[in-house]
């Protein structure tokens, strides 16, 4: 049933490819990321003006990058988030994994990036400020679904 209110563009839920530096400085701030991104990529999630998710990939090379995820507020927007930057690391950076470091004590964080598709690869003793690092895998095999998502 429709309540007849119009939503506000401006207050709608929209990926976003073309706000690097903005969307970078925010998952910089949500994941604790202490310096620079050196060369990067980023894409996200905005509300209005304000960020609510972001993917930013470094550390590229030929076959790899490591790919840092945070999210505020998920949205129905943050599976087509996930395909876009499955589809834009394996389809068009054509690589073979997506990396990604979490410390050992973001149970939480280990848990969504093993949801999507995530694999343990292994751990790095004393890593990270609080301990352990796990160092999780993302291939085009475990990203399948995304791909899938992203082809329509």
């Amino acid at each position: 049933m429709s309540t007849g209110k119009v939503v506000s563009p401006v207050y709608q839920n929209r990926l976003v490819f073309d706000r690097k530096d903005l969307i970078g400085a925010w998952v910089a701030v949500k994941t604790g990321q202490d310096t620079t991104w050196g060369d990067y990529y980023a894409m996200g999630i905005m509300r209005g003006s304000t960020v609510i998710s972001g993917v930013v990939f470094n550390n590229m090379n030929e076959s790899n990058c490591t790919a840092h995820i945070a999210v505020e507020k998920p949205t129905k927007l943050l599976l087509d988030l996930i395909a876009a930057a499955c589809y834009y690391a394996f389809n068009q950076c054509r690589l073979k994994r997506m990396t990604g470091m979490v410390p050992t004590s973001d149970v939480d964080v280990i848990a969504f990036d093993k949801h999507i598709g995530f694999e343990e690869e292994f751990i790095m003793k004393d890593a990270a400020a609080d301990g352990d690092m796990q160092v999780l895998v993302l291939t085009p095999v475990t990203a399948s679904r995304w791909l899938e998502r992203a082809h329509g």
